[in-house]
């Protein structure tokens, strides 16, 4: 077929192979998504149905689903027995965590990692409001203790108070409470001497043992923050995370934050147009709304979090 094209004079496409290798990973996925919907979760095989030729069908009432709590619940336990089972230590764990790592949790990494090659070469530090249970926060310290090894000065700055979304917080902006998304009085509450604990692990770890890379500032934002930059004059900002969830929170780091936030950096809203986190995405157009050119926002499409992200011009 090749040296038919050829001898007919059609020119090789130079992007030809990736192409078909593109082509044939997204079959491969249709035909996997496909073959899951003829399961169910024992994995049992349902028949296919067929309709004969020239049979008129009648529309399907009640199309196939995958139910998602019950694969998700047979995952853990699964996972829950095998570290019993085998006695596996953290070490086991945590030195082969690609073994373990979901399919849906990797992504979110992938998205930061994408994010951080875009200010690596930028002055500045991270810092991220909301840390939680410091996912987002850790990888993003060892993503700058990695490939920003020899620069001691640019540091991870992580803020939160541990109570989750506090009732005094939440503005008429926010609209109604969703208890389905956690987005309540309480939602989302971590601990922070767990997060203490990893940053001084993490602090161990550096190529520098002990030297500080990444650190923890607790308290409510509204207080912290700006005792914070009293404390750190100087400070610019080459990736900002924004993960309060809330329409106060955010708007009051905005304010403080963007200004410090240097040229071609990344301010990266978690909850930007994710529905029913209204507040954080009301605060983010309020504060951009007197911007003569207003900033475009983006997102991965290969995952919902980070939901939106920018790079400031």
């Amino acid at each position: 077929m090749r040296r038919a094209l050829q001898s007919a004079g059609c020119a090789r496409r130079p992007n030809r192979v990736p192409l078909l290798r593109g082509l044939q990973g997204l079959t491969g996925i249709l035909e996997i998504a496909t073959h899951a919907l003829c399961y169910n979760i024992s994995g049992a095989e349902q028949p296919a149905h067929r309709s004969e030729p020239h049979a008129m069908t009648q529309p399907e009432h009640n199309p196939p689903s995958l139910d998602y709590s019950q694969r998700d619940r047979w995952i853990w336990d699964t996972m829950t027995a095998l570290f019993e089972r085998h006695a596996l230590s953290a070490e086991d764990i945590l030195r082969h965590w690609p073994a373990y790592i979901l399919r849906r949790d990797l992504p979110r990494f992938l998205a930061h990692y994408e994010l951080f090659k875009k200010v690596v070469d930028l002055p500045g530090c991270v810092v991220e409001l909301g840390v939680f249970k410091g996912a987002s926060f850790f990888m993003l310290a060892n993503l700058m203790e990695t490939f920003c090894a020899g620069d001691r000065y640019r540091k991870v700055f992580g803020f939160d108070h541990f109570e989750g979304l506090k009732q005094d917080q939440f503005a008429p902006e926010d609209g109604a409470p969703d208890a389905g998304v956690n987005k309540q009085a309480g939602g989302y509450r971590a601990t922070a001497d767990e997060i203490r604990t990893l940053v001084a692990v993490h602090n161990a770890d550096n190529l520098l043992p002990g030297a500080e890379r990444c650190r923890l500032i607790e308290g409510d934002v509204m207080q912290t923050l700006p005792v914070f930059l009293e404390q750190n004059p100087g400070l610019k900002i080459c990736y900002l995370h924004l993960d309060m969830d809330l329409y106060k929170p955010t708007r009051f780091a905005l304010d403080l934050l963007y200004p410090l936030v240097v040229t071609g950096g990344v301010i990266c809203f978690d909850e930007y147009g994710l529905m029913p986190w209204q507040g954080e995405t009301r605060a983010v157009d309020e504060f951009f709304a007197d911007f003569e050119k207003k900033p475009v926002i983006r997102k991965f499409p290969f995952h919902h979090l980070p939901h939106g992200y920018m790079i400031k011009e």
